[in-house]
């Protein structure tokens, strides 16, 4: 059985190699990221002195994400997979996590589900086609780009939708974030683009999100897409976009194992990526 260490900068290069040619995508600006920000815990797996496989904790107060766990496909099926998610947890849980979450895929769903995760509900991933024009904000708001001075703004209603304290992702992020704000200043929603047309965005009230939906179809590739990640519970809003030219694509099970976060759906329109939340 291979040995899972830690991951360093050292090993970004090899680690970029080895999930290129196991079809997962070159990974190391994304790992570069995950090094540098202080709540994620990257781990490699490592055999005969190759690296053969990956694995992400990331810690948002007392929920913790697992992501990137992958493996080498000459070594799958043996176990791999789940020493590492293992590891994650494992790191996840000793740094206070007690409610652990991740996107599940076909293949890692039964081997999450032998380590204890449910299926809590599922994400519905829909893609919108690039908008030239930037959107009209509704009467009564505006929308700026994010300062510092916002972050704590930002955080609270991010906590407030998703249950977590995700606040080193959105100082990571927030060079690239704009908010929806009112005619008080008041904070109505927020966008925070990241990579390949994803982002976090959230929102209470359907017509600021509506708004930001369609600034983040702005903001992204001309060559791509935007996407919005949307919960099962959140129909009313998978509607919506549907109406506003989005197109639905495919779901993926948001798993748990321990207490389920005390989150609100139905404020959430996109997601940072998969790996994170």
């Amino acid at each position: 059985m291979a040995g899972i260490r830690a991951m360093t900068a050292s090993d970004l290069d090899e680690v970029a190699a080895a999930t290129e040619a196991g079809g997962f995508g070159n990974r190391r600006e994304f790992f570069r990221m995950t090094l540098a920000l202080g709540n994620c815990r990257p781990l490699v797996a490592v055999e005969h002195g190759r690296i053969v496989g990956t694995g992400l904790g990331s810690i948002h107060g007392r929920a913790g994400w697992i992501g990137v766990i992958f493996v080498a496909p000459e070594l799958r099926r043996r176990g791999l997979g789940k020493a590492l998610t293992e590891a994650v947890c494992a790191d996840l849980e000793s740094a206070g996590c007690v409610s652990l979450v991740l996107v599940a895929t076909d293949l890692g769903r039964p081997v999450y589900e032998k380590l204890g995760f449910r299926v809590q509900t599922e994400y519905h991933m829909i893609s919108g086609d690039p908008l030239d024009a930037a959107p009209t904000p509704p009467r009564g708001t505006r929308l700026r780009q994010i300062t510092r001075a916002d972050l704590n703004g930002v955080a609270g209603l991010d906590r407030q939708a998703t249950g977590e304290d995700r606040r080193a992702l959105i100082e990571h992020f927030a060079a690239s974030g704009w908010l929806l704000e009112g005619a008080g200043g008041e904070l109505r929603g927020f966008l925070m683009p990241t990579v390949r047309g994803n982002g976090a965005l959230i929102a209470p009230e359907p017509d600021d999100a509506s708004c930001l939906l369609d600034l983040h179809r702005h903001l992204a590739p001309r060559d791509g897409h935007a996407w919005a990640g949307l919960a099962t519970e959140h129909e009313a809003g998978r509607r919506l976009l549907v109406d506003r030219g989005w197109f639905a694509w495919r779901t993926f099970p948001r798993m748990v194992r321990g207490e389920d976060p005390a989150w609100q759906p139905s404020m959430i329109w996109g997601q940072f990526n998969h790996a994170m939340g």
